[in-house]
């Protein structure tokens, strides 16, 4: 019988030096399709080209993990949690497609740079920006982990976390200062009151930042943040910059209940400031 075509791994990975178990891994994953959905432990080495007794080494850690379960006669299939995995990539990418435009429509009328900010895993994440004209603004680049227990941003974020998770997420920092921690659940229950925060160099020295919740449904899936200049902030600026980002963060929201980036351009094309409750001090 002829061999099965080993499975193509990206050429990024294949030029990548060390890591080949996980470079297996991956194989082994990838090996499965819609067509090819459940695979017996010499279908996989067939398809990947790895040793049949590495193959049961690497299924018994995806087994381990909750990544592959187990079908009829020895075979395996992907388990049910990739579909959580799945859903969290696709939202991921709907969300910065829906956000895109209202961003826009915001840094044009603020002239200052916004960033989207979501919690993957225990960090809080900048998953997209739009950047001023500005010469002096502040760079948050896609990709970059924020502190969790710093700025408006991440407090915004554990407003939207159950207190039981927003505890254990914060374990870590209370083992080595219990009083900031203290300090930082007050300010968590106040922004979650408000439906707003805010923050002052509490990560980047001469930075004021304004963040509110994007909300699908009741639940937080992401934070909008306009962070500037200290000095382009007086109070009249931080009170109109807070109700520009509640309003962009409510549009964004809105946009992502209709479905799609046609109404995120439609809000986008249709926004407007909405003067929230509650006031910057």
């Amino acid at each position: 019988m002829a061999k099965a075509a080993a499975v193509k791994m990206p050429p990024e990975a294949s030029a990548a030096r060390g890591c080949e178990g996980a470079r297996r891994v991956l194989a082994l994953m990838l090996a499965f399709s819609a067509e090819r959905n459940t695979l017996s432990a010499r279908d996989l080495a067939a398809a990947t080209g790895i040793a049949l007794p590495s193959v049961y080494r690497y299924i018994t850690l995806l087994r381990e993990t909750g990544l592959l379960a187990e079908g009829d006669r020895g075979s395996f299939r992907l388990s049910a949690r990739m579909i959580g995995l799945a859903r969290a990539a696709e939202a991921a990418e709907s969300i910065i497609e829906v956000a895109d435009p209202l961003m826009r429509a915001l840094v044009a009328e603020t002239e200052e740079t916004c960033i989207l900010v979501r919690l993957i895993g225990r960090a809080a994440v900048c998953v997209h920006r739009v950047e001023s004209a500005h010469h002096l603004r502040t760079t948050f680049e896609p990709g970059q982990a924020l502190p969790l227990e710093r700025g408006a941003s991440a407090r915004m974020l554990l407003a939207g976390l159950p207190p039981e998770v927003r505890r254990d997420y914060l374990s870590p920092y209370a083992a080595r200062d219990p009083q900031a921690i203290a300090s930082l659940e007050t300010k968590i229950a106040v922004a979650a009151q408000r439906g707003w925060a805010t923050s002052e160099e509490e990560i980047d020295p001469g930075v004021w930042a304004v963040a509110a919740p994007v909300l699908h449904g009741k639940r937080v899936v992401a934070v909008l943040t306009i962070p500037m200049p200290v000095s382009r902030a007086p109070v009249p600026i931080r009170e109109r910059r807070l109700s520009q980002v509640r309003g962009a963060a409510r549009a964004i929201g809105a946009a992502l209940s209709g479905n799609g980036a046609g109404a995120a351009n439609g809000a986008a094309n249709g926004m407007s400031s909405v003067n929230g409750a509650g006031s910057v001090r």
